[in-house]
């Protein structure tokens, strides 16, 4: 009879103990996944906390190199650290791997403006910009929303003026909110408009 009692109390914490979780993270083969990484990675960004967040786009790349947002999250962390070429070589992976929101787009549509060791730096930025808001004309990037097509519009304006396309630059400032189009036929249309997108640039910090 002890012994079977002894045998029943251990069939009793088998049942309360025993019994693995199913959730991510959990024992046994629950672990950090590149999805789960890769969202820490995005809260870290959130924070401002870019070398931390880069560690973790990293660790989710290294456990699944395909993972698209874990390249696209290492873009946006090495723009933020102003790695120009590593920013644009991580938005093209994750184009590569799939991604086909305007998110890598408009990443690396102010990385182009800023890279002038490129001579055709202008012509990518425009090209990306483009991309990006026929993907999404009201695009806002959901890791900073201090950062969406106003912005881009405004970067779309500046490289038209590089590009010395001034009236297309022009129609840009025309299409924004806050922007006052220049006349043309002014004498001082060209520096008027180049004042005009910078401040425009300094109110949206594109």
């Amino acid at each position: 009879m002890r012994a079977l009692i002894l045998i029943m109390c251990m069939c009793s914490l088998v049942v309360v103990y025993g019994c693995g979780g199913d959730g991510d993270g959990g024992g046994g083969n629950g672990g950090p996944t590149a999805a789960s990484l890769t969202a820490q990675g995005w809260t870290l960004f959130e924070q401002g906390q870019y070398s931390e967040a880069l560690d973790k786009f990293e660790e989710a790349a290294a456990l699944d190199n395909t993972y698209a947002d874990a390249h696209n999250g290492q873009g946006w962390t090495f723009a933020k650290m102003d790695s120009l070429d590593s920013a644009l070589a991580q938005f093209a992976l994750a184009i590569t791997y799939g991604m086909t929101t305007a998110d890598p787009y408009a990443g690396r549509t102010p990385v182009y403006r800023d890279d002038d060791t490129d001579a055709n730096h202008f012509d990518n930025a425009v090209a990306s910009g483009l991309t990006a808001l026929s993907k999404d004309r009201r695009y806002a990037f959901s890791h900073d929303t201090d950062f969406d097509w106003k912005d881009l519009m405004v970067i779309l304006a500046h490289c038209y003026c590089g590009n010395g396309e001034f009236e297309t630059a022009n129609a840009w400032v025309d299409s924004l909110p806050d922007g006052t189009p220049l006349d043309p036929g002014s004498s001082t249309f060209e520096q008027d408009l180049l004042d005009e997108i910078e401040d425009l640039t300094d109110l949206y910090g594109g």
